[in-house]
C-alpha cells in the first residue's frame, strides 16, 4: 500500500511540475485514479505497482472515457511480473500504453519521448524509413551491402525503408552505429488508438435501465462505465455536454463519497456531475446535484435538465 501511495505521489508530482492541474481519488477497482489537464491535453491515468493487475474491463472503461473526452489513457507502474519497467520503454496492456514514472518524467520534464516498445520476443523500435534510405544512399551503401553489414536480409531492410514493421533493438543499434545518427521514431504515448472502442450502454440494474432510457428520450446518449465512481457518462453532442452520471436507489454514505469524488473530477475534465436517485430529497454535494428520479421524468429536454442542475446548484434548496 505504501508503494502504491508513493507511486501516485511521484506521478502527480511530475504532472504538477509541468503545469498540469490534477485530481486523484481512491476508488476500489477503478479504471483510473488520477486525472490531469493542461491546456487542450487531458489524461486519465491508472497507477499500479504491477501493471499485470490491470484488467481488461478496466482497460475498456479507461478507453471509453478517453474517447468520450478526447483524452489520453495511460497506465503508469513499477513492474510487470517480477521485472521492473525499464526507463524509455513503452509496454502495453489491453490496448493501453504503460510506462514507468521515470519514462513519464523524461517525456514531460525533459521533453524526451520513449523510443522502445516492449513486445512479445523482446524490445523493438520503429525506424524512420525515409531517413534510413537517405543515410544509406549518402554513405554509398547498396541495400545488400548494408543488410550484410548489420546482419539482416535485403528484404527486411527494404521493408524497414518503407516504414513497415518494427525493428529489433539490437538491429536498430547496429544501424545507428553505422551512420552515427538516430533513426528511431519516438513513440507518442498520448496518441491512443481508440477508433474501435465501442461506446455502448448496457445497464446492469432495472434502475439503470429506466434512467438510461429516460436520458435517451430527452436527447442524451449514454455510455455505461463500470469501473469508476459514476455509473455512466451522459452526452449531448450538439452542445458538447458531458455529464458524469451516478445512479443509486437511495442516498447512502457511499453515494456521498462517490459524489465528492465526481465533484473533484469534474473540476479537471471541465464537465458536470449529476447523481440520480430513486428516493432522495434534492441537494448538492461538492457541487454535484443529487436529483430525484421523478424530477428527471418531468424534464422535457437536455436544456431543461441543465437548467434544473444549475438552479439547484445556485439555490441549494430542496425540491
Amino acid at each position: 500500500m505504501m508503494e502504491k501511495e508513493k507511486l501516485i505521489n511521484i506521478v502527480e508530482g511530475v504532472l504538477r511540475r509541468t503545469g498540469f492541474r490534477t485530481a486523484r481519488f481512491n476508488f476500489r477497482g477503478g479504471c483510473f485514479d488520477l486525472v490531469a489537464s493542461r491546456y487542450l491535453l487531458l489524461l486519465f491515468i491508472k497507477t499500479l505497482v504491477n501493471i499485470d493487475a490491470f484488467t481488461e474491463e478496466q482497460a475498456e472503461d479507461l478507453k471509453k472515457l478517453a474517447k468520450l473526452f478526447k483524452a489520453s489513457p495511460l497506465l503508469v507502474g513499477l513492474r510487470t511480473k517480477n521485472v521492473e519497467l525499464e526507463e524509455g520503454v513503452v509496454y502495453e496492456r489491453f490496448g493501453v500504453y504503460a510506462v514507468s514514472p521515470e519514462t513519464l518524467y523524461s517525456l514531460f520534464v525533459e521533453n524526451e519521448p520513449p523510443l522502445i516498445m516492449a513486445e512479445r520476443g523482446g524490445f523493438y523500435v520503429r525506424i524512420d524509413g525515409e531517413r534510413l534510405r537517405r543515410l544509406r544512399e549518402e554513405h554509398g551503401y547498396t541495400l545488400g551491402e548494408l543488410a550484410n553489414l548489420v546482419g539482416i536480409s535485403r528484404k527486411s531492410l527494404q521493408k524497414y525503408e518503407r516504414g513497415e514493421g518494427s525493428v529489433s533493438l539490437e538491429v536498430a543499434i547496429r544501424l545507428e552505429e553505422v551512420f552515427d545518427e538516430p533513426i528511431a521514431k519516438p513513440i507518442d504515448i498520448l496518441a491512443a488508438r481508440l477508433e474501435d472502442v465501442e461506446l455502448e450502454a448496457r445497464p446492469e440494474t432495472k434502475l439503470e435501465q429506466e434512467i438510461f432510457e429516460r436520458l435517451r428520450r430527452i436527447g442524451m446518449g449514454v455510455v455505461k462505465i463500470k469501473r469508476a465512481p459514476f455509473n455512466a457518462v451522459s452526452k449531448e453532442e450538439e452542445e458538447d455536454i458531458r455529464l458524469l452520471t451516478g445512479i443509486d436507489e437511495r442516498k447512502t454514505g457511499s453515494t456521498v463519497r462517490r459524489a465528492r469524488l465526481v465533484g473533484e473530477i469534474t473540476k479537471v475534465v471541465g464537465s458536470e456531475g449529476l447523481f440520480i436517485l430513486k428516493d432522495v430529497k434534492a441537494e448538492v454535494v461538492s457541487e454535484v446535484p443529487l436529483l430525484p428520479k421523478r424530477v428527471l421524468e418531468e424534464v422535457r429536454d437536455v436544456d431543461e435538465l441543465i437548467e434544473v442542475i444549475e438552479e439547484l446548484r445556485r439555490s441549494r434548496l430542496k425540491f
